[in-house]
C-alpha cells in the first residue's frame, strides 16, 4: 500500500476511539489471575536426598507458632495494592509435610487467603501428602471439605530396601495405607511422585515400583530424577564414592522404559515428567507457572514470580518471624527480569511442557519465536530434537525424556551451569 502525504487527519491516539464498547466496561476492574504457593516446612525427618528448606519437627506448638506468623504474612499482603488487583486461579500447599498441620490450621489459612484472593471460576487446589500417620482420615476429610482437588503423594519407591538406603521417612505399607485414606476421603484426582536413579535402585526394583503403582491407577504419576545436591545428607555420604549412584545412561533407560510402559497402560506424557490418564488431570498450577504465569510464594523460603520479578522469602526462621513481627514482608533477595529474561523464561519453561504456541508467544511478546534466538532454534531443529510448524515449536516425541536438556540449551551461556549444583553421575 502506497502512503499518500496530504496532512488529512490529526492523530490523537491509538487505538482510535472507535474501538470502545459498552460491553467491555466490566473488564476494567477485573482481577488478574495468579497462582499461589504456600510453604509448610515441617517434616518428621529429613530424607537423605532432600534439598528443600524444611524444619524437622514432631509437630505441636512450633507448628502452631509458624501458622500464626504465616497468617500475619498473608495479612501484610492484603494491604498491598498490587495484590488487591489479583485473584487466585491455583493454590498449592507444599513442604515439608503439609499434613503435619492440624485441620484447624488448614481452615485458618484458607480463611485468611480467601480474604485476600477471590477464587477464579476454574480454581484448582493442590496439597502434598507424605505417606504416614499424620495424614489422618480426619485431616483428609477436612481438606476435601475445604475444596482440595488434587492430592500429591511422595511415594518415591515401593521397594523398602531402596527407601531405607535413601533415608526416606516412610515404607511402602505406609503409602498404601495413606492412599486408601485419601480415596476414602473422596479424592478422585491423586498424583503419585516416584524418583528414578535412587541409591541401590536396580532395574528390577524400578520396574516393580512402576508396575505396582500403575495397578492402583492414580490419575497422575510423576517421575523425577534424583539429584544429589550439595546441601543434602546423601551428598556427604557419596562425595567420596559417587559411583554408588545409578549411571545417567541407566537412569535414562529406566525412565524410557517407564514411559513406554505407562503409555501402554493408558497414560500419556503431558510435560517433561508427568503422566496422566486424561487431559482433565493436567496439573494447572504447574502448567501455568511453566508457561510463564505469575506465582506468589508465601511462607518460609518460598519463591515468587510476580510483577516481572523473581524473589524469595528468607530461609532463616528467626529472620522470617522477626521481619513479619515488624510489619515487613520477609523477602530476602530478588531479581528484576529484563524483557530478554522474560522471553527466555517463557521459551525454557514452555519446552518443559514440550510445546510452545507461536500464537501465544506473539500475544505475550509481540514477536514470532523465529525472530528470537534463531541460531539456537536452527541448531536443535537440524539435530531433529525440536520441530517448528505454523502453530508451534515442539520437542520431538522421541526426545521428551530429555526436555530439560533441550530447555537448558536456551539459557544464556553464562548461566548454563547454574542449575548443576550436584554430584555428577557416571555414564
Amino acid at each position: 500500500m502506497e502512503l499518500t502525504l496530504k496532512r488529512e487527519t490529526f492523530v490523537t491516539t491509538y487505538p482510535p476511539y472507535s474501538v470502545l464498547s459498552a460491553k467491555n466496561v466490566s473488564t476494567i476492574w477485573e482481577r488478574r489471575p495468579i497462582n499461589v504457593y504456600v510453604h509448610l516446612p515441617f517434616c518428621p525427618k529429613r530424607c537423605n536426598f532432600c534439598y528443600y528448606r524444611i524444619e524437622e519437627s514432631k509437630g505441636g506448638d512450633e507448628v502452631t507458632a509458624y501458622v500464626n506468623v504465616l497468617l500475619q504474612e498473608i495479612a501484610l499482603l492484603r494491604d498491598k495494592p498490587e495484590i488487591q488487583s489479583c485473584s487466585m486461579q491455583t493454590l498449592y500447599f507444599g513442604g515439608g509435610t503439609p499434613t503435619m498441620l492440624s485441620s484447624e490450621h488448614f481452615i485458618q489459612i484458607m480463611e485468611a487467603l480467601e480474604q485476600v484472593f477471590p477464587k477464579t471460576p476454574d480454581f484448582e487446589f493442590n496439597v502434598e501428602v507424605r505417606p504416614g500417620g499424620e495424614a489422618t482420615q480426619e485431616k483428609l476429610d477436612t481438606l476435601k471439605r475445604l475444596g482440595v482437588h488434587r492430592v500429591s503423594i511422595g511415594v518415591q519407591s515401593l521397594d523398602d530396601v531402596v527407601l531405607k538406603e535413601n533415608g526416606r521417612n516412610h515404607l511402602s505399607n505406609m503409602f498404601y495405607g495413606t492412599y486408601e485414606r485419601v480415596r476414602q476421603a473422596g479424592f478422585d484426582w491423586v498424583n503419585c511422585d516416584i524418583m528414578s536413579g535412587m541409591l541401590h535402585e536396580s532395574e528390577e526394583s524400578w520396574k516393580s515400583t512402576v508396575r505396582l503403582l500403575s495397578e492402583i491407577r492414580p490419575e497422575n504419576i510423576s517421575i523425577y530424577k534424583m539429584e544429589v545436591f550439595f546441601n543434602t545428607k546423601l551428598f556427604r555420604k557419596l562425595r567420596q564414592n559417587p559411583d554408588m549412584l545409578v549411571s545417567d545412561d541407566a537412569e535414562a533407560a529406566n525412565f524410557r522404559w517407564a514411559r513406554k510402559f505407562l503409555e501402554a497402560e493408558g497414560y500419556f506424557m503431558w510435560n517433561n515428567s508427568s503422566f496422566v490418564t486424561s487431559p482433565k488431570y493436567i496439573h494447572k498450577h504447574r502448567q501455568n507457572v511453566q508457561y510463564g504465569a505469575e506465582m506468589l510464594g508465601i511462607g518460609l523460603s518460598s519463591h515468587s514470580y510476580f510483577l516481572d520479578s523473581m524473589f524469595q522469602n528468607t530461609a532463616d526462621m528467626n529472620e522470617y518471624v522477626e521481619k513479619i513481627s515488624k510489619g515487613e514482608l520477609p523477602i530476602s533477595r530478588s531479581y528484576k527480569l529484563s524483557k530478554q529474561d522474560q522471553i527466555t523464561r517463557y521459551i525454557v519453561m514452555s519446552l518443559k511442557n514440550l510445546t510452545l504456541s507461536r500464537e501465544h508467544f506473539i500475544e505475550n511478546f509481540g514477536l514470532d519465536i523465529t525472530s528470537v534466538l534463531p541460531a539456537k532454534i536452527e541448531e536443535l531443529t537440524s539435530q531433529g530434537l525440536i520441530h517448528l510448524d505454523e502453530k508451534q515449536l515442539y520437542i520431538d516425541p522421541e526426545y521428551y525424556d530429555f526436555a530439560d536438556d533441550v530447555a537448558r540449551f536456551f539459557y544464556p551461556e553464562h548461566l548454563q551451569e547454574d542449575m548443576l549444583a550436584h554430584i555428577s553421575r557416571k555414564g
